[in-house]
């Protein structure tokens, strides 16, 4: 039987092209496989906090990133065998010498990443989701 919109098509090739067509427009949830790039809005829970653009996790094999609003700082970290957990850390040091830690701390939310952002002058919480294209 031939579909009337493609008659020139046979129907089990129809069928194959709308199966790959699904396959590529439902990724893996971050439990299954987190890596790609996730993009979302800080939301500010205490002080000030970089929130005016997205901030982007980047996931690969072994390696993890966070740029907390999309700005210079990035926090790096290494991904351990724990799968459900994403961590990345920048340490600095303040005008005294003194050092600090900025922390991004995510994990699987359906399929999203959720997390939880801190620096000495903010603590927030984020949403991520792949971005559509």
């Amino acid at each position: 039987m031939r579909h009337h919109r493609f008659p020139h098509l046979p129907h089990g090739a129809i069928l194959g092209v709308l199966a790959l067509l699904t396959a590529c427009g439902s990724p893996q949830p971050p439990s299954k496989d987190p890596v790609g790039i996730w993009t979302g809005a800080l939301v500010t829970d205490q002080g000030s906090c970089p929130t005016d653009t997205n901030s982007t996790l980047q996931i690969g094999t072994s390696v993890i990133s966070f740029t907390p609003g999309d700005d210079a700082l990035v926090l790096k970290g290494t991904r351990s065998n724990d799968k459900q957990h994403f961590h990345a850390q920048l340490t600095l040091k303040d005008a005294q010498g003194k050092a600090y830690s900025i922390v991004f701390n995510g994990y699987p939310v359906g399929n999203a990443i959720g997390g939880i952002y801190g620096a000495p002058t903010c603590r927030a919480h984020i949403v991520m989701t792949r971005p559509n294209h």
